[in-house]
């Protein structure tokens, strides 16, 4: 079919707009990452105007934040094993509640979708989970970290609304060839939920890769060997020199605002790299679990 001039004119505004858009929000990141790789002789002589990338690139304030010792190191390394136990244990309760709650034959189900509806509206505020938490002697412990967040009723209701949208007709043929309970939400469900575990599965990491407000409550300093990446930036984000005196001594080649720009690209690009990977399962996820059935 062949478009007339309005609708090429149209086509070109729309990407033009688009492309204006993503230069928006991807100039920021470059930007940052082009400060960090900034050389402080470079940056005073250009009097902090770097347009994005410096001439001649430097990694000394990577190299200072992931020096021998450096506490970022080992928080990055707390992150990394909050995110994957966190998410590993958050999706498996999550998708097993949802699969019991899709079952049309599991009795006084409808309470129960109430019941999470209810927390989703109301919560037991801040001071209740922390005696809560106390109670359980959870403080400074890295469960603490874990627990509270590994029921999320919204997670629940999605998956338990894609769960009951799959064919009957599957799980009918497996049950009639002696297929059990557990395996077939092993081995037929699971596998045909790719998508909705994907997604919620993203959610959930980034949710806990982001997360530094608990590590505040319920790790104090003498455990900080627990202190996750995120809440080491925010504490540390504006004195730099007191995140490790042996690796960190003045200016070394590079400006205190460089060292912020390389942490801060520390702690997002781990999360940013996943998300190309999930992003084709967004569609057929989250938003078909949230309206089927």
């Amino acid at each position: 079919m062949v478009r007339g001039k309005g609708e090429k004119i149209f086509e070109a505004v729309c990407i033009t707009l688009a492309a204006l858009l993503a230069l928006m929000c991807l100039y920021p990141l470059l930007y940052t990452l082009g400060v960090s790789l900034c050389s402080e002789a470079e940056w005073t002589s250009k009097n902090g105007l770097l347009i994005l990338f410096p001439t001649r690139p430097t990694f000394i304030a990577y190299r200072k934040i992931f020096g021998v010792g450096s506490y970022v190191l080992k928080a990055l390394g707390m992150s990394f094993l909050r995110t994957a136990v966190g998410t590993v244990t958050s999706v498996a309760v999550n998708a097993l509640v949802g699969y019991v709650l899709s079952r049309r034959d599991f009795p006084g189900k409808n309470k129960y979708i109430y019941l999470l509806l209810f927390t989703i509206f109301f919560s037991g505020g801040l001071i209740p989970n922390y005696l809560v938490i106390k109670e359980l002697h959870l403080l400074n412990n890295f469960w603490s970290m874990i627990l509270p967040n590994i029921v999320s009723a919204w997670n629940i209701l999605v998956f338990k609304q894609f769960f009951t949208g799959l064919p009957k007709e599957i799980e009918e043929a497996a049950i009639v060839d002696g297929t059990g309970e557990i395996k077939l939400f092993l081995k037929i469900v699971l596998p045909l939920s790719t998508p909705v575990v994907a997604s919620i599965g993203l959610f959930t990491m980034v949710t806990h890769w982001n997360n530094w407000f608990d590590v505040m409550i319920y790790i104090d300093q003498a455990h900080s060997a627990l202190w996750t990446l995120q809440y080491y930036i925010m504490i540390n984000f504006n004195n730099l020199s007191q995140i490790d005196s042996s690796v960190i001594i003045g200016t070394g080649g590079v400006s205190q605002l460089t060292q912020r720009m390389a942490l801060t690209i520390v702690g997002f690009l781990p999360i940013l790299c996943i998300y190309p990977f999930f992003q084709k399962f967004f569609k057929d996820g989250v938003f078909l679990g949230a309206v089927k059935g």
